[in-house]
């Protein structure tokens, strides 16, 4: 699975399977909340 071209297939409107939708639905979710997670740390390190 490349996530850039299932990325530009779900925006243009291509078939996409649902593994790899999910897989990258995992991975953005993953992302949010380690980004969340340094957020919250460097905040209380103010």
């Amino acid at each position: 699975m490349d996530v850039f071209s299932t990325i530009g297939a779900l925006f243009s409107g291509e078939r996409v399977s649902h593994a790899d939708t999910f897989i990258l639905a995992g991975v953005v979710l993953f992302a949010a909340f380690i980004i969340s997670k340094i957020r919250r740390h460097l905040k209380a390190r103010k």
